[in-house]
């Protein structure tokens, strides 16, 4: 059974094999460990018997012009493994 729930610093080395085993744009492990010292409560991680099966990076940012009351999101990076894919693991209906 498929668990979702917000990453752990223990999810990324996973998160970055997803990304690896899935798109072509590939980040390294410094890049995983900065994003999520700077948005820890931003990523999310699918898990299927203790493996990282799909993940979703995403960071808020503050207005470019300086207003640090509108802030915005942005989603960095999403991936689910083939085998895992067509679960609907990746939509708004699994956020709760």
């Amino acid at each position: 059974m498929v668990t979702l729930r917000r990453a752990t610093v223990h999810d990324l080395l996973g998160m970055q094999s997803a990304n690896l085993s899935c798109l072509p744009e590939n980040y390294g492990y410094n890049y995983y460990m900065y994003h999520f010292m700077s948005w820890p409560h931003t990523s999310y991680v699918a898990i299927d018997g203790g493996k990282v099966v799909g993940y979703v990076m995403a960071k808020i940012e503050s207005e470019a012009w300086g207003d640090e009351d509108l802030k915005h999101g942005h989603i960095t990076s999403v991936a689910v493994l083939r085998t895992h894919r067509r679960m609907g693991l990746a939509t708004l209906d699994q956020v709760s």
